[in-house]
């Protein structure tokens, strides 16, 4: 065999690789499709210049050379398609693709076939058989050339476009069209003079490689990286293919005493293919048969792989564990399971989810220093009863173990690690059927308890964070009670010295009506008042759940003044109030939206300046969605720009002996009603907080849900 034909052999299985592999990186991409077939049209024609170069007799060869051309006819015209669609031109010039097409088959069905095209062969003792063109080769030859026009259009979008992963793929497919058309063009040098062998027609298999990699790698790097790694990949394949060939030629020396060419390279290619193809009907054949065979435990792991999927998109703790045991009872059918979890003091195990159990459930529990936590701990391994037994005889601590999970009616225990910690574990007993649990499941659970691990670790830190929340939101309801007390300490005061001077009064009037009517009056209304100060001031600072349903918002406003009216006349401050008449009403947490408003109201006050005013509005807002919007303004200093972007943060003051979670607290609680609250300040002439709540949280995707809110703010606090 010739050093001609055996580069020829090797390109032709590399653009076949490449060809396939560009394909299956994304199927649905047309840019890859015709790309896979330009690259099975020249592995079709390096084959047949290769089985040419290796014929023995001319009939052969001359049959080899007809096969070359099936490919290389159409590698013109797949090029120009390539290079069209690669600068979306496709579609606006399909009329000369079509044509072009065309004319290919015209000459696949009348040429190639004809001693017009190719009239005979002949033999060179360097690089085998060659063809001898006949009077219409020459068309051929000229419709090679065809692709410089989509070269000139790589130029020119080169040029044109500003993207720069664009310009940089253009780049080097132009390059490495360059080195392809010029090497593949010496295959005529020998039609020209017999003399003259093809010396680069082999090289151009570099160009396969280079735009191959140009599209399975969008983001490019540097031009001479993809020229070395292009260098080195082929010179890799050519020393891995060609020393198989020497063998298998030597093998058949040796076995039959002849060398046949043709039959070491079809034999040759049958092992490629067979190496190839192998590994992946091993893999469909395997997924095909247990789906048939073992249906169940495909399933099975699907469930399982879709569970992994799932626990880690879960917050709440009680339900993530729930879901995991339904899940494990669904698939793997056990009699009993629990999942204890690392309680908050971390000094025990708890039981937080559970099944098959009746009243001795309370009694399931593991403290964090038994022998059996600290082993799981330390192993990380999964621990089978059954096991423990048998190892009992020779190592007395598994007898600790044994009787562990004997208490906790665990026949497997899997150990939940999180960062070298055990933060749960997930126990079960004897299986419905029996049976015992076979490999595949052990697997099955080892993944799902590495996934269960991180989530609940992030459940259970959630769960922490979210009390934490809970714990600021009351403690920022007494700061502003602490804000409160001395004003309404003066509010009750009042009424009660004028009660106190009618009544040291009474005895000496007591027969003077209208004086007692007037007493009677005056102390049932001043009463009265107390008594409304009393009850907002209670309902206020009293802990409760939050209860969506349907509220007054000018009503609420209302009883939120009267709490903090008192804070602005200290200042002189005049409070007006614009109330929109049949305000439709709002589905919202009262209390909660009583903290928002008493909150802005009283940092409107803080930030007012002696005999200031305070506005109060709402108005509603009919569009495509509806909203009831406060707008609460005051005419203080207002907020300087650098401070506006920080307003919401958590912990973010400008007050002396302010803690900064009031307007973050206001912001977070806003957003779980799928509101909005905004600031418009400039320092100097005072602020402007407007707040916008749907009439229906539910219906409505103004804000993100609360539990996206919830994560936004503890992510935010952290920070």
């Amino acid at each position: 065999m010739n050093w001609y034909a055996i580069g020829f052999f090797t390109g032709s299985i590399f653009a076949f690789i490449l060809g396939i592999f560009v394909y299956l990186r994304n199927r649905k991409l047309f840019l890859n499709k015709i790309w896979c077939l330009q690259c099975f049209s020249v592995s079709l024609w390096y084959f047949g210049r290769c089985m040419v170069g290796v014929s023995i007799g001319r009939d052969e060869a001359l049959f080899w050379n007809r096969v070359l051309y099936l490919g290389a006819i159409f590698i013109p015209f797949l090029t120009l398609h390539f290079f069209l669609v690669l600068v979306e031109q496709a579609r606006e010039k399909r009329a000369l693709l079509f044509v072009g097409y065309g004319f290919a088959l015209v000459e696949l069905v009348g040429f190639n076939f004809s001693k017009l095209f190719v009239k005979d062969v002949i033999s060179h003792f360097a690089f085998g058989f060659y063809e001898v063109p006949g009077k219409i080769y020459f068309i051929h030859f000229l419709v090679y050339w065809v692709p410089i026009y989509g070269v000139w259009l790589l130029i020119k979008e080169h040029q044109r476009t500003t993207l720069l992963l664009k310009k940089n793929q253009l780049r080097y497919v132009i390059f490495a069209s360059v080195i392809g058309f010029v090497s593949a063009s010496t295959s005529f040098f020998p039609l020209i003079d017999l003399k003259t062998p093809p010396i680069a027609a082999h090289l151009s298999t570099i160009y396969v490689f280079i735009i191959s990699y140009a599209i399975v790698k969008y983001r490019l790097m540097a031009i001479t990286v993809v020229i070395k790694k292009s260098v080195t990949y082929f010179f890799l394949i050519i020393l891995f293919f060609v020393p198989c060939f020497l063998i298998v030629l030597l093998s058949e020396k040796v076995s039959f005493d002849v060398f046949s060419y043709s039959f070491s390279l079809i034999l040759f290619l049958l092992f490629v293919f067979a190496a190839f193809v192998f590994p992946r009907v091993k893999v469909l054949l395997d997924r095909k048969g247990r789906e048939i065979f073992f249906k169940d435990e495909v399933t099975n792991e699907n469930v399982f792989y879709n569970l992994s999927k799932t626990v880690t998109q879960v917050l709440e703790i009680d339900d993530l564990l729930e879901y995991i045991v339904d899940i494990i009872i669904k698939t793997i059918a056990v009699k009993k399971v629990s999942i204890l979890v690392l309680d908050s003091d971390e000094s025990k195990y708890e039981i937080r989810a559970s099944h098959g159990f009746n009243g001795e459930i309370k009694n399931l529990l593991l403290r964090k220093d038994d022998f059996l936590s600290r082993w799981m701990e330390e192993k990380n391994e999964v621990v089978i009863r059954e096991e423990v037994e048998e190892e009992i005889s020779y190592d007395s601590r598994m007898n600790l173990i044994n009787t562990k999970m004997m208490e906790l009616d665990s026949e497997v225990s899997l150990p939940l690690i999180h960062d070298n910690r055990l933060v749960g574990v997930i126990n079960l007993d004897k299986k419905e059927n029996g049976g015992v649990y076979s490999y595949r499941e052990f697997e099955m659970l080892k993944a799902l308890a590495n996934q269960a691990s991180v989530a609940i670790e992030n459940a259970r830190l959630y769960d922490m964070l979210r009390k934490s929340k809970i714990h600021m939101r009351r403690a920022d309801k007494l700061a502003s009670l602490g804000t409160l007390t001395a004003g309404l300490a003066h509010e009750i005061r009042n009424p009660l010295v004028s009660i106190k001077t009618f009544l040291q009064l009474l005895p000496e009037r007591f027969d003077d009506n209208e004086f007692r009517n007037n007493f009677l009056n005056l102390t049932i209304e001043e009463v009265e008042r107390i008594c409304r100060l009393l009850t907002e001031l209670l309902e206020f600072a009293r802990p409760s759940e939050p209860i969506l349903k349907e509220i007054d918002i000018n009503d609420v406003l209302e009883k939120v003044i009267m709490l903090a009216e008192n804070e602005g006349l200290k200042k002189n401050l005049v409070i007006h109030k614009q109330y929109v008449s049949g305000l439709p009403k709002v589905m919202a947490d009262k209390e909660q939206m009583k903290q928002v408003f008493l909150n802005v109201i009283l940092n409107a006050v803080q930030a007012s300046y002696e005999n200031g005013e305070i506005f109060i509005e709402t108005r509603f807002l009919e569009g495509e969605k509806k909203f009831v919007q406060i707008e609460i303004k005051d005419t203080g200093k207002g907020i300087s720009e650098k401070n506006i972007e920080n307003i919401f943060t958590p912990f973010f003051t400008t007050k002396d002996g302010g803690t900064g979670l009031g307007l973050s607290i206001c912001h977070q609680i806003i957003q779980e009603h799928k509101g909005t609250i905004d600031v418009q300040s400039k320092e100097g002439n005072g602020s402007s907080f407007i707040i916008s709540l749907p009439l229906n949280p539910e219906e409505s995707d103004n804000g993100q849900d609360c539990q996206l809110s919830e994560k936004e703010f503890i992510e935010r606090t952290v920070r």
